[in-house]
């Protein structure tokens, strides 16, 4: 089997084995909060328009935890022709695949609160006609004659 057919088998290994632990729901309760966090961090600083500058990071998250996924797949892989028992990559992996995809989550929903509660630009200053300094200059406060 070739590295794509046995990284997408061991996707489908993995998630029958989450909801085995948790159950249905909670299996797609966990996924469905990693892919809001992945999408919060990227898409969603297209909500207003500053976020994108004030967080330009946060286009960067799917594509690290895409390179994050394939690299440890690539460690497990490489576990298993070692000779590893499979059992325990398993389980070693599966925790690991979990805290990074939680970590890049976080790291998603962190980047766009930051660029939500971060300040908008100030408008720049249009150019307000200013009277020259030869110009008369009248007091209100002062009495008049």
């Amino acid at each position: 089997m070739s590295f794509i057919d046995n990284f997408f088998s061991e996707l489908a290994a993995r998630r029958k084995r989450l909801r085995g632990v948790v159950g249905d729901r909670g299996q797609s309760f966990v996924e469905l909060l990693i892919l809001a966090g992945l999408v919060l961090g990227s898409i969603g600083l297209y909500m207003r328009d500053w976020m994108a500058a004030a967080a330009p990071w946060g286009f960067a998250i799917p594509f690290v935890f895409a390179a994050g996924s394939v690299l440890l797949e690539l460690r497990r892989q490489g576990a298993l022709r070692a000779g590893a028992d499979q059992e325990a990559v398993a389980k070693r992996y599966d925790l690991l695949v979990m805290v990074w995809s939680i970590g890049c989550a976080a790291a998603g929903a962190a980047t766009f609160i930051f660029a939500l509660l971060a300040e908008p630009a100030p408008p720049p200053k249009e150019n307000i006609w200013q009277p020259p300094e030869s110009a008369v200059m009248f007091d209100l406060n002062e009495p008049s004659r």
